[in-house]
């Protein structure tokens, strides 16, 4: 979800780096050669080539707000804007703003032209993208989609959100792409992604620094150009130490000793011994909480580890993940999220 074309001082690098076609969007390539497909048809038809509805469902970062304004600017070029209309159903969410600002644009005529192979083609349709879909009303879903249908000559909607489960049906039955995912990208991906970016901004960051960055981002492209700026501010080579100063994520070093120490101490059975442990324990507990992390972001870490984690013993990881979803409700609700950590590790067994 990254293009390097472009110059970056006077914009956050998540928007001065977004993807300004559908061959710079990366980590998407089950749906973007679809797309590229489309507006293939599209071109060669000229007409509106069958272009459906849309719905770009996935996690935060991935890309789907990226896709939506790359595939309008690789169908109708420079002109794309003077027939799209973004809305963010955060912000307008009720069934008011579906029956005023949607309805009007929906039911305008089409405007503006764009180039293809040397001819100038009307623009045979209007785009409404509404972002973060899955926050509008029930309502207001429902005067939706009988708006998708009565001006689907004219109007077309992409529809983006992170949470598909929260649309009703009618809606989702009207997009393309609907039972389709936008994937985490690739850690490799986004390494690839953060070293050019790297590269173009002149950082001085070490290459294991930025591969901690893919894994730490989870996927997301835009938390990993945020990592990266924050781990960058530093007046001399940016290394991994940097990137888990600015990361709430326990260090596989920090995770190991906790861990060593809660099932060693849960093996113990002399009292005095027990006891020590049980306070050491405690202290790397606390030594984590006065580094900033919260008893989920340490909850959470464990959890993360552990799946992720091949050569951890099964039973091990048995114990851990019978109990860690209770700690982490427990913490979450909790006056002391800390003392819920030290309860839990307390409660581990052999």
């Amino acid at each position: 979800m990254i293009t390097v074309g472009q110059s970056p001082q006077t914009m956050l690098w998540a928007e001065s780096y977004r993807p300004q076609t559908l061959d710079d969007v990366i980590g998407q390539d089950h749906i973007i050669r679809r797309l590229k497909f489309m507006v293939q048809q599209l071109h060669e038809s000229g007409g509106d080539g069958g272009f459906p509805h849309l719905m770009f469902a996935g996690n935060a970062g991935t890309g789907k707000t990226s896709a939506a304004m790359a595939l309008m600017r690789s169908a109708f070029g420079d002109d794309w804007q003077a027939n799209f209309m973004e809305l963010n159903a955060s912000d307008e969410r009720s069934i008011q703003v579906i029956r005023t600002k949607v309805k009007d644009f929906a039911r305008r005529g089409v405007i503006g032209q764009y180039l293809v192979n040397g001819q100038t083609r009307q623009i045979p349709f209007n785009v409404i993208f509404l972002d973060e879909c899955d926050n509008l009303t029930p309502d207001a879903q429902a005067s939706l989609r009988r708006i998708m249908e009565l001006h689907s000559k004219t109007t077309r909607f992409i529809l983006s959100c992170n949470y598909p489960h929260k649309l009703i049906d009618p809606v989702k039955d009207r997009c393309a792409f609907s039972d389709t995912r936008f994937r985490p990208i690739a850690k490799e991906a986004v390494s690839e992604a953060l070293t050019a970016v790297a590269e173009r901004e002149g950082l001085d960051i070490h290459p294991e620094a930025i591969e901690r960055i893919g894994e730490v981002a989870r996927g997301s492209m835009r938390k990993a150009l945020n990592i990266l700026f924050a781990t960058t501010r530093v007046p001399m080579t940016a290394t991994v130490d940097d990137v888990d100063e600015v990361v709430a994520e326990l260090s596989p070093q920090a995770r190991t000793r906790l861990l060593q120490t809660a099932f060693k101490a849960a093996g113990e059975s002399d009292p005095a011994k027990y006891r020590e442990l049980a306070r050491r324990m405690d202290k790397q507990v606390e030594s984590l909480a006065e580094a900033g992390f919260s008893g989920s972001d340490i909850l959470d870490s464990v959890f993360r580890a552990c799946a992720d984690d091949s050569k951890m013993p099964v039973g091990i990881q048995r114990t851990i993940f019978s109990s860690i979803g209770d700690a982490l409700h427990h913490a979450s609700i909790s006056q002391d999220d800390i003392l819920t950590v030290k309860a839990w590790l307390r409660r581990l067994k052999v």
